[in-house]
């Protein structure tokens, strides 16, 4: 039974840890894991801000200083970094079954003006469930009715995507699953397994390199999605069962799906070398085998966590661990990889970096494969003790 947000939570902040800054375990296919820690790193402060919440999906910094949440079951709520104190801001009628329901929430740029808050959603439709993007109106005290951007988008009970973000030229960027129909990654006229460019106001963004609203193909389920300095776009993928991958997406690109797995080194059959040639493939910056399922992502541009500034971070599901990613000056490989407070949490479904330098995470125990414990799914804050 899904429980309501408590900002009761607020009264007894519980610091669960403080824990020193390391790695464990293998490194994944690339990169190399570091064995000690960043010398000036010190150690984190671990502090539980928000809890008994309901498979958290996203936390998003707001341009009210607060951290927006949602909830699968379609909650959208705001937490107060300062008290954790938990408030609704509105809700969406969602079809929650598998993997879908309320996923991806960002913001309009021009908040001042054109308060919008976008997310991407799984509803009823004819025949079962369908995807789409809508925007809801902030008047300073709730959010107004859904207003349609982007509808039709199939579903399944896997394979949903999504993650959302606004590019620095200002159009709406929208990860979507495969939707369990692996074929669909590579068929133009679908939007699943795509990564979309909408308009802020709805319709497909001028330009986009595949037509209509596809910015790039061949993804199984991308489940990240950062802007990094520059305006270079990452995102982190699910795999098949071997190489999840962390991908620097490319406009009008193929990223192979479902023809290739990872690299072009031949491990998902005899064509997929062939594949990767004749469509021009983008190879993954980082590939992990046995498979984390790696969700949501941020850039760490802070100076508070020494030896964190420039890098990537993303949380794991199944690997229940946060990464920290280093990458090239060009941005184009990964030079070094953390392994950090694996198996702590349990499942993690996002990270936030907050203006300050702080890293908020968000739990995601009650999605129907973690193994609850109390207090969750929980909100936490790590930050230099």
């Amino acid at each position: 039974m899904r429980k309501a947000a408590m900002g009761g939570v607020a009264g007894a902040l519980a610091a669960l840890a403080v824990i020193p800054i390391g790695c464990g375990g293998d490194s994944g296919d690339t990169g190399t894991c570091c064995t000690t820690p960043p010398p000036a790193a010190g150690e984190l402060e671990v502090t539980t801000v928000a809890g008994n919440l309901d498979t958290v999906w996203e936390l998003a910094w707001g341009p009210d200083a607060s951290i927006w949440l949602t909830e699968r079951a379609g909650t959208i709520s705001r937490l107060d970094p300062a008290t954790g104190r938990v408030t609704r801001a509105g809700t969406v009628t969602v079809r929650e079954v598998g993997e879908g329901g309320l996923m991806g929430l960002t913001f309009h740029p021009d908040w001042a003006s054109q308060p919008w808050v976008y997310v991407a959603h799984t509803y009823a439709a004819p025949g079962g469930s369908r995807n789409r993007v809508v925007r809801m109106r902030w008047d300073g005290a709730s959010l107004g009715a859904p207003q349609v951007l982007l509808d039709g988008i199939p579903a399944a009970g896997n394979h949903n995507g999504s993650r959302l973000a606004v590019g620095p030229d200002r159009f709406l960027y929208v990860t979507m699953g495969d939707a369990s129909n692996a074929s669909s990654a590579q068929d133009r006229a679908s939007l699943s397994g795509k990564v979309l460019r909408l308009a802020l106001d709805g319709g497909p963004a001028p330009g986009n390199p595949l037509g209509g609203y596809v910015y790039s193909m061949g993804h199984r389920n991308a489940q990240g999605l950062v802007f990094a300095p520059g305006g270079v776009l990452y995102s982190t993928e699910h795999g098949p069962g071997d190489n999840d991958e962390l991908n620097r997406i490319e406009a009008g690109r193929n990223f192979g799906w479902p023809d290739v797995r990872g690299m072009c080194d031949g491990d998902a059959g005899p064509n997929e070398r062939s594949f990767c040639t004749a469509n021009s493939v983008v190879e993954p910056l980082a590939t992990w085998t046995p498979t984390v399922a790696p969700a949501g992502m941020d850039w760490y541009g802070a100076t508070l966590i020494p030896g964190w500034q420039g890098s990537l971070l993303f949380t794991t599901l199944k690997g229940s661990t946060l990464y920290r990613v280093q990458l090239s000056a060009d941005g184009r490989s990964v030079t070094r990889q953390e392994k950090l407070f694996e198996g702590t949490f349990g499942r993690l479904r996002d990270v936030l970096v907050a203006p300050d330098g702080s890293v908020w995470l968000a739990t995601s125990n009650r999605d129907g494969r973690g193994s609850p414990q109390a207090g969750d799914d929980r909100v936490v804050r790590i930050r230099p003790r």
